[in-house]
């Protein structure tokens, strides 16, 4: 990965947007939902409060 951004999303407003670029070029996005009471630590937490990732450009090439 060679950068991502983080932004409060304006709906739900307990969200927030990820956007990654990777070393190859590929621009993709998620949105992960905060919730109370705080999510787990570790890995479970990814799974569970945010979506899956989407790819929002199409690598370099």
């Amino acid at each position: 990965m060679t950068g991502v951004s983080l932004t409060e999303a304006a709906e739900p407003l307990s969200s927030l947007l990820i956007t990654v670029l990777t070393s190859d070029g590929t621009l993709a996005k998620t949105k992960c939902v905060l919730t109370a009471p705080p999510p787990p630590p570790g890995l479970d937490w990814g799974t569970t409060y945010c979506a899956p990732f989407t790819v929002i450009t199409p690598p370099a090439g």
